[in-house]
């Protein structure tokens, strides 16, 4: 789908009402000086976005995590954390807590 380009002073004059009601129908991106400054979307689509967004990095991940396994070897959280850029302790602290609260790792 298309998205459709409105400038913000054609979007200002239609009223915010007309403007979600487009929005309903087809994804629009506002525009200031030719340059993109914001997207309105309906909740529908948004919500489909991230629905792939996530099926779609769990299955990324998941073909990143098989080809680790079988080049074999195993690495320490610390080293993992260290190549990815990450602070060991605050992913620690997040497995805690999303095991503390029974929340799949998958789903944050």
């Amino acid at each position: 789908m298309t998205a459709l380009r409105m400038p913000v002073s054609t979007a200002a004059r239609k009223g915010i009402s007309a403007v979600a009601a487009d929005a309903a129908q087809q994804r629009i991106v506002l525009t200031r000086m030719g340059h993109d400054v914001a997207v309105i979307d309906s909740a529908e689509r948004l919500d489909e976005t991230v629905r792939v967004l996530r099926d779609t990095s769990r299955e990324v991940l998941g073909a990143y995590a098989n080809l680790a396994e079988a080049r074999g070897g195993q690495n320490s959280l610390a080293d993992v954390c260290a190549r990815l850029g990450l602070n060991e302790t605050v992913v620690r602290e997040r497995a805690v807590r999303l095991q503390a609260a029974q929340i799949p790792a998958a789903r944050y």
